[in-house]
């Protein structure tokens, strides 16, 4: 299973400054060993047809001054939205950028950049995004909420899913394949086509099964064994 990388927008109508911002944030990952994509937009617009596309980003470089959407009423919209992207304003006009907190800005950096500055946002955006998360599973009756690292193991049986945790055991009706969308980048593998397993949680990888800490051995599924092996590598070394 892939880990998804942190995707990066930057926003500025200015060429020259979007360059830098995105050269600059790009050597910053690569530093930091974190996986991005940064996409560039010369204005709010088209960043928002990019989201109507069902893309979606992890942090988003948005330039305050802008002609016809700027970075306040682009940023307005977006919060308007539910969108709760963290947003780094970047601008030359700091009395402007300083308004960032009317739309929960998690940064203001002036211009010309710093590169120390554009790290420490990218850093804390990152590892924001990092944190123990809680996912939403329907069951019969009602909601569960589960942070990822709790689950061990998700199994097929029958037309549910079977979710086991240290302590419990439960079932949804979500797919294995919607589980394994929601779980990605989380240490998850699929190692088999009824079975999701947490990284976290294996003892011992093997060419035909998997030993977790609990003594639960899990098939691998010989189609699958390259692809469990090169995730759980990755996996380990963090």
């Amino acid at each position: 299973m892939k880990v998804q990388p942190f995707y990066i927008a930057v926003c500025d109508d200015d060429e020259k400054d979007r360059k830098e911002i995105a050269e600059m944030a790009e050597q910053i990952c690569e530093m930091e060993k974190i996986d991005a994509e940064i996409i560039c937009f010369a204005d709010g617009n088209l960043f928002l047809q990019e989201l109507k596309n069902e893309m979606s980003f992890d942090m988003l470089f948005l330039d305050v001054m802008m002609p016809e959407m700027d970075g306040m009423k682009l940023s307005r919209y977006l919060r308007s939205e539910k969108q709760d992207l963290p947003i780094v304003f970047i601008s030359s006009n700091r009395d402007m950028a300083l308004r960032g907190y009317e739309v929960s800005a998690v940064r203001y950096l002036a211009k010309p950049l710093e590169k120390e500055y554009l790290r420490e946002a990218i850093v804390f955006c990152y590892g924001d995004k990092n944190k123990k998360k809680e996912l939403l599973f329907p069951i019969t009756g009602g909601i569960r909420k589960v942070s990822p690292e709790e689950i061990i193991y998700v199994e097929i049986r029958g037309r549910k899913s079977h979710i086991t945790q240290e302590q419990e055991e439960w079932d949804t009706a979500l797919s294995i394949d919607r589980l394994g969308e929601m779980l990605s980048g989380s240490g998850f593998v699929r190692c088999h086509q009824s079975f999701l397993v947490n990284c976290r949680f294996i003892r011992t990888l093997r060419t035909a099964q998997i030993e977790l800490v609990n003594g639960v051995y899990i098939p691998v599924s010989k189609y699958r064994i390259k692809e469990v092996r090169r995730y759980f590598f990755e996996y380990m070394e963090g």
